[in-house]
């Protein structure tokens, strides 16, 4: 589990917390594409395409939290748990 879960807990609740670590392995997936994209062009605040993070997370062999195939819609989800969108 990431660090900072209990944190989490105790500012947002349990059901936002369960909700991040389901997601974590995603999480770790669009963090890592981002900083890639970021290094690559150069841009501080650059995102790549939403068809690239999850061409990314499927590279990886990832399924969405809750089962199933990584899609737009799950990681436009992501995004928004995460604070990004």
């Amino acid at each position: 589990m990431m660090d900072g879960i209990g944190d989490l807990q105790l500012r947002h609740g349990a059901r936002r917390a369960s909700a991040y670590a389901r997601a974590e392995p995603l999480i770790r997936c669009i963090a890592a594409t981002i900083h890639r994209h970021r290094a690559a062009t150069g841009a501080l605040d650059g995102f790549p395409e939403t068809h690239e993070l999850v061409t990314a997370c499927r590279a990886d062999g990832l399924v969405a939290p809750r089962g199933g195939p990584v899609t737009p819609r799950t990681v436009l989800r992501t995004l928004r748990l995460m604070g990004l969108r």
